[in-house]
């Protein structure tokens, strides 16, 4: 008897919790479990927040968090880091099988971290992340071309795979620099806020301003605020479209976006 052919996997994005921002979060509103990469063969799981690894159960029930090859915190809030040691607790089955890499801001380590200190001897390798910084993993190279203006150490990246490249800008007040540095086929922007304040996140002209400026193949929003949910993020993405002749996509939690799909728009 002949064995079934097991499908390759596909390359794809998927996020685990498309809200941000301590309301959203109360009321889960939107999910706040990140975004999960598959690429290449490798499982690297970006930002997990409060009930990521509920949200893994769920959207991708057939997986083992074991099978996680790297975690990278972009900064140490809670909306993004609140399930952290879960996932390393799972992953190296509490410690039993010594596995996985952390990439995190050094100020979420120690007094005043978000990540307990027992779980650190558990991981292969811990990283640190600062300016400048570039990992690799299989066909993965990622960089951290510039630290975020924001109220804790915090940074976003840039990944190459193939041909393509896909950026990630997470939470940070807007400053020219992030044109420079995020140029990207792909490009998905933490978008928390309808209009400028003194917030130090994003709003939507700014972030007009970045997708105009780089000018993707095509924009992700993610991580949307209370005033976000009120628009109705699908009404910004169309808004930002035609301002910017850019496709702009909404992200939904739980949608898996294949790579080949994002890249023929």
């Amino acid at each position: 008897m002949s064995r079934k052919k097991t499908k390759p996997q596909s390359d794809e994005i998927i996020f685990l919790g498309t809200g941000g921002a301590r309301y959203v979060i109360a009321k889960q509103l939107r999910a706040t479990g990140g975004i999960f990469f598959r690429l290449g063969g490798k499982n690297v799981l970006v930002d997990p927040g409060p009930g990521s690894y509920l949200r893994l159960l769920s959207y991708l029930p057939e997986f083992n968090a074991e099978k996680i090859d790297a975690i990278i915190l972009s900064h140490k809030h809670i909306d993004h880091s609140a399930d952290i040691n879960v996932y390393l607790d799972v992953m190296t089955k509490g410690g039993f099988n010594k596995n996985g890499i952390l990439l995190a801001p050094r100020d979420a380590f120690g007094a005043g971290g978000v990540i307990f200190n027992y779980l650190l001897d558990f991981l292969n390798q811990i990283i640190y992340i600062k300016e400048g910084l570039e990992f690799k993993i299989g066909e993965l190279r990622f960089t951290f071309p510039i630290r975020h203006q924001h109220r804790v150490e915090t940074y976003g990246f840039k990944l190459y795979y193939k041909n393509t490249t896909v950026s990630y800008i997470t939470d940070t007040k807007y400053f020219p620099e992030l044109i420079d540095v995020y140029q990207a086929d792909i490009m998905i922007i933490n978008l928390i806020k309808l209009e400028p304040s003194e917030i130090d996140h994003l709003a939507v002209p700014e972030c007009a301003e970045i997708i105009k400026s780089i000018k993707p193949r095509v924009a992700i929003i993610t991580h949307f605020g209370m005033t976000m949910l009120r628009a109705g993020p699908w009404n910004i993405a169309r808004a930002l479209k035609k301002k910017t002749g850019i496709t702009v996509l909404a992200a939904e939690d739980g949608k898996h976006y294949e790579l080949n799909k994002l890249l023929s728009y």
